[in-house]
């Protein structure tokens, strides 16, 4: 993992994060420290060549690669995106230690600004990622289960239709025409659902841009009841990609966080 800050025009700082905790620090390409800390979180103090001073933090994360940030005389920088910095008013290119725009006078966000607005857009990418997933998994299992309806259909098209089912199924008694177009939609209705679900969570991605905090609250909700509802109906998907449940539910709870702090930030 590697992160860089550009400080002036003059000074660029460098941190590289490797296997083992080892963690090395350039400045203007030349490395100024390296050491390895199986603590995980750790600071690193070291002086610029101006004299200044500054600090990088290392923060392990639960989900999600380590937080790593460049205080300069108490003040987050900003990192060097792969992505051109513009600014938000006018849209002018700008330089990460710029405090103002260059063309219309707009002050630029601050260190902790850039943060929280990267982890907001991380649940907003992971909101994205769930209405992937439902349309997905929601066409997987409208092929199972009409996999696994064909040869109860195949056995009730052969009885007559208005006689009573010989069982009552699940405590209700059908005629087995009726039992045949309950047993004939559930492939649709469990498409249909995901489908919903899908397009709810792109709706979500899409109004986050505007209000990120309601957003990220309500595709979390969603989420939290989809996986109540679907432990409730069969506990065996408590266990079903599990990892992945933890990962999308942990960048949803930094998104909420962050969006908070650019809410109070913003009041």
């Amino acid at each position: 993992m590697k992160r860089k800050w550009e400080l002036d025009e003059a000074t660029a700082v460098e941190a590289r994060l490797g296997a083992f905790g080892k963690t090395a620090v350039a400045v203007n390409g030349s490395e100024l420290h390296s050491s390895r800390s199986l603590r995980g979180k750790h600071d690193i103090g070291f002086a610029l060549p101006d004299g200044r001073q500054a600090e990088i933090s290392v923060r392990p994360q639960f989900v999600g690669r380590p937080v790593v940030n460049l205080k300069l005389a108490g003040r987050m920088m900003v990192a060097t995106e792969k992505k051109p910095l513009k600014c938000s008013a006018c849209g002018a290119a700008a330089k990460p230690y710029d405090r103002f725009c260059g063309a219309c006078g707009q002050p630029m966000p601050t260190g902790e600004e850039h943060f929280h607005r990267h982890q907001v857009g991380a649940a907003t990418n992971a909101i994205k990622l769930l209405a992937g997933m439902f349309l997905v998994f929601g066409t997987i299992m409208f092929f199972i289960a009409r996999a696994q309806a064909a040869p109860v259909l195949a056995k009730l098209e052969a009885m007559d239709p208005n006689s009573a089912f010989p069982s009552p199924v699940n405590g209700v008694t059908y005629t087995v025409a009726a039992l045949h177009d309950q047993v004939a939609w559930e492939p649709w209705s469990v498409l249909i659902v995901n489908f919903i679900l899908a397009a709810a969570m792109i709706g979500l991605a899409l109004w986050g841009r505007r209000a990120p905090l309601p957003a990220v609250l309500i595709a979390t909700a969603t989420y939290a009841v989809v996986l109540v509802g679907n432990a409730i109906m069969d506990p065996a998907t408590i266990g079903q990609g599990l990892i992945v449940k933890i990962v999308v539910v942990g960048i949803l709870a930094k998104g909420i966080k962050s969006a908070l702090a650019l809410r109070v930030a913003n009041a």
